[in-house]
């Protein structure tokens, strides 16, 4: 499995991330901006499709990049921009994990309902990824569908890490087989974003706090790093119906022992242990990208947001 460079900004990755879930699109423009000059860019042309097919996964229909380098900044910090507007559809991310886990042998993921059809489809498609993608080429019926699936296949052409790679097989299957939702705003009200949830099981600093806060509660490891991610990094504003993200959820929080409510209520105790193991790294990381509650408005670079033309018919 490959290993993160250790000269890359970690923690300004996941802060990336956690930004566009939580729809504070004026810091999710600010990082953009940081990761470029500092020369991530390798990663972001790379992880921008994933991240809008695990968050909003209708989006990647409407996202290419540019072929001149002069403009691809400005279009990834602009795409994700607009996630982080949209209302979220986590549908590919749940399916595509459900279907990873089960290309790695593990069927507890299956129920026995029809729905398992859809999980296994996407676990051979793992397996035999050329035959997956010529297939669900010539099921497409209609010009959205065609341009979504085109689009998909660019990103996953991309790399990432295998389970990113089923989230978007998972995102073109739904376009063929489930109706297409509509683009939607979500809500363009920002408050001061809470810099500590970036520092999460996917950084040292939140895997060394996770550790300490096991120990300090009495709470096995092993879930609280399940709970930590469900119940705080992993929350997203304006989340629609997404069967197969709740379902990943139930699913994954089944294997180690817990139910929703009993994973609420865990981190309910857990979270301010956390946030105090939390708090100098936190000012640090908030310090390093140098961004204020004071600078949250509705506009980035000094140009008011118009990620939502009405002629794109996005509802309001």
């Amino acid at each position: 499995m490959r290993k993160a460079n250790p000269n890359t900004h970690q923690d300004c990755r996941s802060l990336l991330q956690k930004a566009v879930r939580r729809g504070n699109y004026t810091l999710v423009a600010k990082v953009v901006d940081h990761l470029y000059e500092i020369d991530d860019i390798k990663w972001l042309k790379q992880r921008v499709g994933v991240i809008i097919v695990e968050e909003c996964w209708p989006l990647i229909g409407e996202w290419e990049l540019p072929k001149k380098m002069e403009e691809q900044h400005i279009a990834m910090r602009d795409v994700l921009t607009r996630a982080s507007l949209c209302a979220k559809f986590k549908d590919a991310a749940g399916l595509g994990s459900l279907a990873y886990a089960l290309s790695e042998g593990d069927d507890s993921v299956l129920t026995g309902s029809d729905e398992d059809a859809d999980i296994k489809h996407i676990s051979a498609a793992i397996q035999r990824e050329k035959e997956y993608w010529e297939w669900i080429v010539s099921q497409c019926s209609s010009d959205l569908a065609n341009c979504l699936v085109k689009r998909a296949s660019i990103a996953y052409r991309k790399g990432g890490w295998p389970w990113d790679k089923a989230f978007i097989q998972a995102a073109a299957y739904l376009a063929i087989t489930d109706d297409l939702p509509e683009l939607r705003a979500g809500s363009k009200v920002e408050s001061k974003f809470p810099f500590w949830v970036a520092l999460d099981k996917h950084t040292p600093q939140g895997k060394a706090a996770l550790s300490k806060a096991a120990k300090e509660t009495g709470f096995p490891w092993r879930q609280l790093n399940w709970v930590s991610f469900y119940c705080e990094s992993g929350q997203v504003d304006n989340l629609t119906p997404s069967r197969w993200w709740d379902r990943e959820v139930r699913w994954r929080l089944g294997k180690v022992g817990l139910s929703l409510d009993e994973a609420k209520s865990m981190w309910t105790k857990a979270r301010p242990v956390f946030m105090e193991l939390l708090q100098d790294e936190s000012k640090r990381l908030e310090q390093h990208i140098g961004i204020s509650g004071s600078q949250f408005n509705n506009t980035f670079g000094g140009e008011q947001l118009n990620l939502f033309p009405p002629s794109e018919g996005i509802a309001p």
